[in-house]
């Protein structure tokens, strides 16, 4: 048995987790792990825990976000006890951990290539270390204000914990993303607003603007860079609307957040 640290209902759980044998993988490749959970819930929110799990487990949901890996859930889970008689539900669950699909900049064309996550160099080995970008810390000087409009623009609330009226932590993750951003009071000295060029890939960049304004998020306009690889911090090359072609990242549009931290989505049609 080990523990695993897992965020679920706003905060991150410690979990005793049981392994489960790997089926064989293929040479030079580590097998994905797989644990067998049990989680105990208070009746009042045992419905909000069948919500993440279902999402963990569809194919397009969002992933369970660990410390040191993103997991799904197996499909379908028990309920070993429950009812309002009890007080208590308990969960038997088997996750599996996740190897997300990304997609790499800078072929010899221009046109990213894609590539399995964790794939290993040539003539690295199975057991090398992996370091895979978890947080990044936004400063903000007004953190409600930062966490209503996160909020709005989708990012799912892992925690928001307060030690003193001098630290205050909250931990908030893009659908679909196994980044996180963390802000609060405390946690950076650098100046509120002062972040710039955060990228969020969407499938449809215009859908994308068309949700944002319906939750009340304001962007700039749709454009592209005719110089044809990435885009310049200037409107110099910049041409208003889509890319001709709708090449994998050719298409941006930006937004920010009440401080004036700059986000920019990027098109890539491909992670659809």
């Amino acid at each position: 048995m080990t523990t695993l640290h897992v965020t679920l209902l706003g905060g991150i759980r410690e979990i005793a987790a049981v392994p489960v044998p790997a089926a064989e993988a293929a040479h030079g490749t580590r097998p994905p792990r797989r644990f067998t959970l049990e989680l105990r819930v208070p009746h009042e929110r045992h419905a909000a825990l069948d919500a993440e799990l279902r999402a963990a487990a569809a194919p397009d949901g969002a992933y369970l976000q660990g410390t040191d890996a993103m997991w799904r859930v197996v499909e379908g889970w028990t309920v070993v006890a429950n009812g309002p008689r009890t007080g208590i539900h308990r969960y038997q669950v088997e996750i599996e951990e996740v190897e997300d699909a990304t997609r790499a900049a800078g072929g010899a064309d221009g046109e990213g290539s894609s590539a399995e996550a964790g794939r290993l160099p040539a003539g690295e080995s199975a057991d090398a270390m992996q370091l895979k970008l978890a947080v990044l810390v936004l400063p903000v000087s007004d953190v409600d204000r930062a966490k209503s409009f996160y909020e709005a623009v989708g990012f799912r609330l892992d925690a928001d914990h307060a030690v003193d009226a001098s630290y205050r932590v909250v931990h908030m993750t893009p659908p679909g993303s196994a980044c996180s951003i963390l802000f609060g009071t405390g946690v950076t000295t650098a100046a509120p607003g002062s972040v710039r060029g955060l990228h969020l890939v969407v499938s449809d960049i215009e859908r994308a603007c068309r949700e944002l304004h319906a939750r009340g998020v304001v962007t700039g306009g749709v454009f592209h860079d005719t110089s044809g690889v990435f885009h310049r911090s200037t409107d110099v090359k910049r041409v208003e609307g889509p890319d001709p072609q709708r090449r994998d990242y050719h298409s941006y549009a930006e937004f920010s957040d009440p401080d004036g931290n700059e986000w920019v989505l990027q098109e890539v049609p491909a992670r659809g």
